[in-house]
Parts: structure tokens; sequence; C-alpha cells
């Protein structure tokens, strides 16, 4: 009996150049009405499309579609505005309560706090020089009868400012959030000296078993093409393509144990889908990186949601 070669996995992510005016965006949204998930907010937008290969037939079928939460991404003036003023309301809750940590102020203090706010940064600052923008991509599996959501990617912006501070590079971190898993995959820029192309790394964990990958940008490709390693051995590519929105790629995986599991290869997805916007990124981090060392860390918009991935499992214990 002849030995079936390995089996392997392939996947097509198409990143829009014009996500807006997409006939698909129409589509998805559509489908996201009846949808069984709650991660699909009145501000996101259809980016992408996921295809999966069939190793046997070697036809594509589509079955995911990504989303961006443009919220966060690209805020338009009046939500710049509405972030501008909940800032300045807390600012001057604080200032107050310096003054007078309870109770009403007296003539003389309330002349005091009036000062403080004429001369005061956070007050002074404009929409325009708030720093808020954060990457939030999420993997919605649009086959069958419903939508599922399969997984997040998130940026997250403090780590990458105290991370770029240290080293004096624009590095990225993004978080991983994956259904019916108990941790979030952390996927962090490392900073070599000499390597220009970017090398980032996490770990998967997947049941008792622990994996540490790396994903490692070629030095030389035709498009954003980054290795996938896991214990010294290659696991596959992310194969980037030169012509398209610039995250346009194809991830191929060889036969292994980690690769047959569904979400290992729904976290690959999401980051090849996020290389497109790395370049934007990097640019961010950099204005908010300036803005610390220039003593204007305010200008610096933490989310709450963002907030919630650094609370403390621990903290009642």
């Amino acid at each position: 009996m002849a030995r079936r070669s390995p089996r392997k996995c392939s996947r097509y992510v198409d990143m829009w150049a014009m996500p807006g005016i997409h006939p698909s965006n129409v589509e998805f949204l559509q489908q996201l009405k009846t949808a069984d998930t709650q991660h699909f907010t009145k501000n996101m937008n259809t980016v992408g499309t996921v295809s999966e290969k069939d190793e046997d037939s070697g036809k594509w079928k589509k079955t995911h579609l990504i989303g961006v939460r443009t919220d966060v991404w690209k805020p338009d003036k009046e939500e710049m505005e509405h972030t501008l003023e909940v800032l300045r309301e807390n600012r001057k809750e604080e200032l107050r309560r310096s003054i007078k940590k309870t109770g009403r102020l007296n003539a003389k203090q309330s002349k005091a706090l009036a000062k403080q706010v004429e001369d005061d940064l956070v007050m002074n600052m404009q929409s325009d020089d708030i720093e808020n923008r954060r990457l939030v991509l999420k993997l919605f599996k649009t086959t069958g009868k419903r939508v599922r959501w399969c997984g997040t990617i998130e940026e997250v912006t403090t780590t990458e400012v105290h991370n770029s501070i240290g080293c004096g590079k624009s590095l990225l971190t993004m978080a991983v959030m994956l259904p019916n898993t108990d941790f979030v995959t952390t996927i962090q820029q490392n900073h070599r000296t000499c390597r220009v192309p970017s090398v980032f790394s996490f770990c998967f964990f997947d049941d008792s078993q622990v994996y540490h990958l790396l994903l490692r940008r070629k030095w030389f490709a035709v498009g954003a093409d980054f290795e996938i390693v896991s214990e010294g051995k290659s696991l596959g590519l992310v194969d980037g393509r030169l012509f398209g929105f610039g995250s346009d790629s194809y991830v191929n995986v060889s036969d292994h144990e980690l690769t047959k599991k569904s979400q290992f290869l729904d976290l690959l997805t999401l980051f090849a889908a996020s290389v497109g916007y790395h370049k934007a990124m990097r640019r961010s981090v950099k204005v908010r990186v300036q803005a610390n060392r220039a003593g204007e860390s305010h200008r610096h918009i933490i989310e709450d949601e963002e907030l919630r991935l650094r609370h403390n499992g621990r903290r009642a214990a």
C-alpha cells in the first residue's frame, strides 16, 4: 500500500485595499445581524476574508471574515472630542481632590482650582494632541448557518511603550484571545542587534503542553514573509504577497501536531491579517514614546479594555 504524503494546511488571507466600499462588507453586515456572537459591535468594519484550500481537491473555499474596530483604529472627530471631554472631566476632578478631598470648595479654593485648570497641560490639550490609536482585529467563521467568533488580536500599547523606551526601537506587542481557552497569548516583537527584519515570539498553550515559537521575518523575500519556528524546526511560512494591500498572504503549515489545532491556525491567521498594519502601529508607538520622553505621557490614552488585559487575577488571593 502506498504511503500517503504528509498532510498540509493552507489559508489565504485577503486584506482589502478599500474595505469600506467592498461588496462583501455589506454581505458580512447582513450576516452579523443574526450572528450568535457579541464580538461584532456597531463600530466593526470588515477588512478581509480568509479562504482554506482542500488538499485533496485543490479547491479554495472562503471560510472566514476579518473585522477591525474602527472606533479605536481610526476614531473620527466626534469620538476624539468625546475622549478629550472625558479626559478633561477626570483631570478636573483630580485637581479638585488635590485641593480638598471631599465636600464643596469655598471661594478661595474655587479660585485656586480655576487657576490650576487654566494652567494644566491636560485641560489645554486639543483632540489632535491625543494618541489613542490601537489595532483590534477579529476573526469570524462564516461557513454553516451561523457566524462564529474565532479569535481577536489586540495591540497592547502600554507594553509597546516601555519596551520601546528600553531598547530605543519601536517594538510591537499584541494579545490574542481565542475561544474556549484559559490563557491569553502575547505575541511580542523582539529587539535583536544588527537584525532589521522583525522577529516575534510567543508561547502557545495546548492542554498541558507549552510550545515556544518564533515568527521570524526573512531577510530576503518578495513580500513580508515570516517563518514559523518551534523547537528549532520550521512549521511553515506566512507568505506575504508583494502586490495588494500589504498583508495579503498565504499561511502554509506542514504536518505537525500543533498545526492540526484549529485555534493555532486561527492565531496565525490573525497575525497574518495584522501585518499590513504594522507600519502604522510603529508610527503610533513612536509618537507615544516621544510624548513620554517629553514628560507628556497624558497624551497616551489607554482604553479600559486594554487595561483589563493587565488585571491581576491573584489580587484577592
